[in-house]
């Protein structure tokens, strides 16, 4: 059970963005894709989420093509938090995080509905936050009225019987250091009940700590893939990032020197 991704290329002009990507997003398992800055890795979160079409190669949602999927069911298989969220209007948090549940209507009235509701307000540490104007709020914590609104769009309390998969561009990036840990133990934890993650990663040391594959990505090509300790090599880092880089093994850990 994946998101699969065969020979995926997008060109813009004469420039490629992506050239042959392979990779999966497995169902009980977070990839974390990392890459220097302009490498492909939004690009690559956008062309599996389907928001741009691939210039060639295929996307699988399991054995189908993500073009087979109707909008309104490709949302219900997978959820996206894209890197900038532009808030216009004064909603309140509640009603943001709202806004990822997907053709579901009477909200107030269905007990199922408002019960994943209120569990992800919490889960976020949201609660005392869902009556305020989303646009008074912090960096931080609008950061996390958009992740609690992309895990609401999918979640399960218990377990994921039916694939279910959540897309997340650098989701952490404005957060302190304890929310960030919190977020991303929330992430292993829906991981453990089934769910399949993608997380585009900035700090290496957090990619080696809470990914189980790591994509590298540079020049919109893969430059390694498969398990931390595979991907995490002095030499590759080195190389792609332009920066002498060194890797302890236990615990996985990258410095600089």
């Amino acid at each position: 059970m994946s998101i699969k991704a065969k020979q995926v290329s997008l060109s813009r002009g004469n420039k490629w963005l992506l050239n042959d990507i392979k990779l999966d997003i497995d169902c009980g398992q977070l990839l974390g894709v990392i890459g220097p800055n302009g490498s492909g890795k939004t690009t690559l979160l956008n062309v599996l989420a389907g928001d741009f079409p691939a210039s060639s190669g295929k996307i699988y949602y399991e054995n189908l093509l993500i073009n087979d999927y109707t909008l309104i069911d490709r949302a219900k298989y997978r959820s996206v938090m894209s890197q900038q969220q532009e808030i216009v209007f004064s909603y309140t948090v509640k009603e943001i995080v709202e806004m990822g549940i997907v053709g579901e209507y009477g909200i107030y009235k269905d007990t199922h509905t408002t019960d994943r509701l209120q569990n992800i307000l919490e889960l976020l540490q949201l609660e005392e936050l869902k009556d305020r104007n989303v646009r008074t709020l912090s960096g931080g914590e609008q950061q996390r009225v958009h992740i609690a609104r992309a895990l609401v769009q999918i979640w399960q309390e218990k377990s994921y019987p039916d694939p279910r998969f959540l897309l997340l561009d650098e989701p952490t990036s404005s957060l302190d250091l304890a929310h960030e840990i919190q977020v991303l133990e929330i992430l292993r934890a829906e991981v453990k009940k089934g769910l399949g993650v993608m997380v585009v990663f900035h700090d290496l040391n957090l990619t080696a700590h809470f990914a189980d594959k790591i994509a590298l990505i540079s020049g919109g090509k893969i430059a390694a893939y498969g398990d931390p300790e595979q991907v995490l090599e002095p030499e590759t880092l080195s190389n792609i990032y332009g920066l002498a880089m060194n890797v302890s093994k236990k615990p996985l850990r990258v410095s600089y020197f």
